[in-house]
């Protein structure tokens, strides 16, 4: 694995130096899993280094960062943990036994996972609980069999057992170490990281978060990109954890603020271009729709934000899968520039003409050939979702209501995928691979209501017509001229027809999407 030079400070230390500090279990740990096999080799040790006092025990490496004032160990919870259980069962032997014999002092243990820190602190003073019960009577059972060495025992912890500290500079170095070499079972992934702060700090906020874990990791990234003028291409590592608990969970106030925002974006799910961008497969861009909506933009309302930014980056999208380009950097900084101006609060049009810039500065991943488009809409390549929805951004722009009911229309394939066998019989093409270069062309597709939809599938075009008919004319809102077919030539001059209309709606692109001119050029 790679880390900066000098990300690491190494020290050797005797351990029992530790409990003079406060040790803190970070949140991506699971909880302590030692069982009684894993005490074998330890005790060993511990036997071997009574009979000869020139031997000491090593106890590996422990990882750590510092924060809050806390040694946060990395690596090396279930070691500490399981001496900490030692030093308990030689002290309550003291104890009942009523030795004269000077107690050890406990490590000062906690847990950032809040319902561990319990179920430690209640377990700990009460090892008839589990996970401690087995290896607590394990290691009493060591004290007593070893009464009469109980005083090398005690040096022994108190002088001969010796650790490397590793000290990494940030809690992400330490998470990556430790999941590479750790010795304590597997670490919390990024969904258990999220959902056990947020569950846990609701609690005790007493503030209902109701989301799902995947709308909590969208609105955590997009809450990320509008507090950091510098976005972190690595949040998905666990930075998530550090960001958490300074932005989202650190107090009350911090944690309303985030049920707060969720409000405030939770209604963007329903709205059609929130499915267009998860069509096309671009949800870095439901970051900037989120910002916006912090920011107090509701684009039901002032739908120039979606004309002037969210349409254009949508077609540009598109036509990077057209060209089949990957974007990579050059998008994610387009991207981080326009959520950075919408948090300076620049009105649409500078950030159209922002994009604008960008693409006439990129024209290599950016600009395409008013021919090679129109071709693009028609290939096989481009994505059934990608064509259906320039469609759907068609509809929105044109829309008076606020919003498009995505939930009740559906894409429907004129020429089927599958057609019955009347369409052969009237001269439409009968192999796989001819009917597939025009089924899924976008000259033969059309947004329809989705029961009118489920009733025609597969009919020849002439059942079709009679449903089309009876739906069509209500349905006002998706009756752009690019969602309106010309049935009596479709029927008439067939995939001709298609390739026709596919061209029409490359026109119409061109001539009405905003900045598609600056995207698209004629020669």
């Amino acid at each position: 694995m790679l880390i900066n030079k000098d990300s690491i400070r190494f020290q050797y230390i005797n351990i029992y130096s530790l409990q003079k500090e406060r040790i803190g279990i970070p949140i991506f740990q699971r909880f302590y899993s030692w069982r009684e096999k894993q005490l074998v080799e330890l005790l060993n040790d511990f036997l071997g280094a009574i009979d000869d006092e020139n031997k000491e025990l090593y106890l590996l490496d422990f990882i750590w960062y510092s924060e809050d004032e806390k040694i946060k160990l990395a690596d090396g919870q279930q070691r500490v943990v399981t001496l900490n259980l030692l030093i308990k069962a030689i002290n309550d032997f003291i104890n009942a036994e009523n030795l004269n014999l000077e107690k050890l002092n406990l490590f000062d243990i906690s847990y950032d996972n809040i319902e561990y820190d319990k179920k430690y602190k209640m377990n700990f003073n009460d090892y008839d609980l589990a996970p401690f019960k087995k290896i607590y009577l394990a290691l009493l059972q060591f004290v007593k069999e070893n009464r009469t060495n109980l005083e090398k025992i005690i040096n022994i912890i108190k002088n001969r057992i010796y650790v490397y500290m590793k000290e990494t500079d940030t809690p992400d170095s330490a998470f990556d170490i430790f999941t590479q070499i750790n010795t304590g079972g597997k670490p919390l992934s990024k969904d258990d990281v999220i959902k056990t702060a947020i569950s846990q700090y609701s609690k005790i906020y007493n503030i209902s978060i109701n989301s799902s874990i995947k709308e909590l990791k969208r609105a955590i990234s997009s809450y990320y990109k509008f507090i950091n003028t510098n976005n972190n291409e690595n949040f998905d590592s666990i930075a998530i954890m550090t960001f958490l608990k300074k932005h989202i969970v650190k107090n009350k106030e911090t944690f309303t603020n985030f049920s707060n925002y969720l409000i405030a974006i939770a209604k963007l799910s329903d709205n059609a271009i929130y499915t267009v961008i998860e069509y096309i497969k671009k949800t870095q861009m439901l970051d900037i729709l989120n910002v916006m909506a912090i920011m107090g933009i509701d684009i039901s309302k002032d739908k120039m934000y979606l004309q002037y930014v969210i349409f254009p980056l949508c077609l540009l999208s598109i036509i990077s899968s057209i060209k089949n380009v990957n974007p990579g950097g050059r998008g994610r900084s387009l991207y981080a520039k326009v959520i950075q101006l919408v948090k300076e609060r620049k009105t649409y049009d500078k950030i159209g003409e922002s994009i604008a810039s960008f693409i006439n500065d990129n024209t290599d991943i950016c600009k395409i050939s008013y021919s090679d488009f129109v071709e693009g809409l028609g290939k096989v390549e481009l994505s059934l979702k990608s064509k259906e929805a320039l469609l759907i951004l068609d509809i929105i722009m044109h829309s008076t209501s606020s919003n498009l009911n995505m939930k009740s229309i559906n894409v429907e394939h004129i020429y089927p995928q599958k057609p019955k066998s009347e369409w052969a019989i009237n001269g439409w093409p009968t192999n796989y691979e001819e009917r597939k270069k025009y089924t899924n062309n976008i000259g033969n597709l059309l947004i329809l209501n989705e029961a009118v939809n489920k009733k025609i599938q597969n009919k020849y075009i002439d059942d079709k017509i009679i449903e089309y008919n009876k739906i069509i004319p209500k349905d006002l809102a998706l009756k752009t001229e690019m969602n309106q077919i010309n049935f009596n030539e479709f029927k008439a001059n067939k995939t001709e027809y298609i390739k026709k209309r596919q061209r029409e709606i490359a026109q119409n692109i061109y001539d009405n999407f905003p900045l598609a001119k600056v995207m698209i050029f004629k020669k």
